[in-house]
This record gives C-alpha cells, sequence and structure tokens, in this order.
C-alpha cells in the first residue's frame, strides 16, 4: 500500500497539467493521497473515491469553485467520511476506508497553522507567530484520540501540511511545535514515516514539512520510495513524498 502527501500550492490552472504528469509518473503514484491547498479538478490516478473538507473561502484571487484545503482521495472504497465535533471542516477531513482483506484505515487529512497564521478570521491585534499553531496541534491530537476510540478496529494514518520539518524547526517550525506533535503521535502510538533521517538521502535538498504518520507497529515495514523538490513558481511552494507499507 502506497501513500502520498503533497501541498499543491492552490493548482494554478496554468498549472494543472504538469501537476497531473507529476503525479502519474510511475515512481510517483500511490493508493491513497492526501492532496492540501489542492483543488478538485486535480485527481491522482487511480484514486476514484474521495473525500473533501469543506470548500475554501474566497480570500485570494486563485482560489475558484472547487478549491480545498484537503482532499483524501483513495483506490480503496470509503466507509464513511467522519465528522468530529468541533472539529475544523475547512482545514481538515476524515475517511475511514476498506484497505482490504478486513482491514480499515482512517485517514486525516490536515493542513496545521504556519507560522503567520492568523486562521481566517485575524483577531485584533495579530497574535505572535507560530500561536495558531502551537494552539491548533493539541486541538487535532484530541482528534486523533476520538478516532482510535471511535474506531477501534481501524488503523490510524495523519498526513498533509504539518507545516513544520519536525527536526529542531530551523528549517520550518518551532520546537515548542515539534515537541507537542511528536508528544500526539506518540500518544496515539504513531510514528511520522517522513520525519528526518527517513527520507532516503539525495530525494529532497531541503527538510519536508509535509509529512506522513502511520501505527507504530507498522515502522519496520514503512519506507519513504519517492520524493521530489518544490519549484516554486512552476509546480509547487512544497515538495511531494510517497511511503510504501508492506502491511503486517
Amino acid at each position: 500500500m502506497r501513500i502520498g502527501t503533497w501541498n499543491v500550492e492552490y493548482v494554478f490552472k496554468d498549472r494543472l497539467d504538469v501537476l497531473r504528469r507529476v503525479l502519474s509518473l510511475r515512481d510517483n503514484q500511490a493508493d491513497i493521497w492526501v492532496l492540501t491547498e489542492t483543488q478538485d479538478e486535480l485527481v491522482p490516478p487511480g484514486c476514484e473515491h474521495v473525500a473533501h473538507s469543506e470548500p475554501r473561502p474566497k480570500n485570494f484571487s486563485a482560489i475558484r469553485p472547487g478549491s480545498r484545503w484537503v482532499s483524501i482521495w483513495s483506490r480503496f472504497p470509503i466507509i464513511e467520511q467522519v465528522s468530529l465535533p468541533g472539529a475544523d471542516q475547512k482545514r481538515t477531513t476524515c475517511a475511514i476506508l476498506d484497505i482490504g482483506e478486513g482491514r480499515a484505515l482512517a485517514v486525516y487529512g490536515t493542513v496545521m497553522p504556519w507560522h503567520s497564521d492568523q486562521s481566517e478570521h485575524p483577531p485584533q491585534p495579530p497574535l505572535p507567530n507560530w500561536s495558531e499553531h502551537h494552539r491548533v496541534v493539541p486541538l487535532q491530537t484530541a482528534e486523533w484520540r476520538v478516532l482510535r476510540e471511535k474506531y477501534p478496529d481501524a488503523s490510524l494514518c495523519v498526513a498533509g501540511d504539518y507545516n513544520t520539518d519536525m527536526a529542531t524547526g530551523r528549517r520550518y517550525g518551532t520546537k515548542e511545535g515539534i515537541v507537542a506533535l511528536r508528544a500526539g503521535l506518540d500518544e496515539c502510538d504513531l510514528f511520522c514515516a517522513t520525519e528526518p533521517g527517513r527520507v532516503p538521502e539525495g530525494l529532497l535538498p531541503v527538510l519536508p514539512i509535509d509529512h506522513i504518520s502511520l501505527p507504530r507497529a507498522w515502522e519496520n515495514s514503512t519506507k519513504v520510495v519517492s520524493a521530489w523538490p518544490a519549484f516554486k513558481g512552476v509546480i509547487s511552494d512544497h515538495s511531494g513524498l510517497v511511503v510504501e507499507v508492506n502491511l503486517p
């Protein structure tokens, strides 16, 4: 089973074809995709089932009908799209997938706040940088716990734009945010399959800030099999990654 994530930076109309080509490359293809800052027109090959977050508000010129913060695309059937009480329905979405042989996977797709994020309703005066990230990580952790409790027979995947390098924060993020994220993943018995040291050397020039976290029990059977760098102004300002899991 292959799982990918990529922030495709609004899917500008003049980039749609090249984005499709990147996703269709043999090495990049996946069974499950968590696309962020995406658009309904961008459908990964072979993934006919989809769970979208709510449409993005029209607060930037590149946002057009069909724009989403998060879309989960899958070749596996979707058993249920989950609406968690109090969750941010625009920046997160969740789906329970039937991955075969009587197994289910709960996929939680997210865009976590970035350094200067003031949410979609900026407060006055503006918040200090990273305040929203530090506020939201514990809230999302609580939602992961709810998923584990509500669907005890489903494995859990948390994927999307973490907006942190999962290292020291020197590339992007803060130590506080990374500590909170790691604590949340540990609490839910997850590991970050795309953290520093797990991406093969030479695939990316800088640490990714988009990540895929999976059950700790899958750690020894999971590896990053594809990653490509950002080409800002041409394709996207984020790199993309695919992991492969040999299911136990």
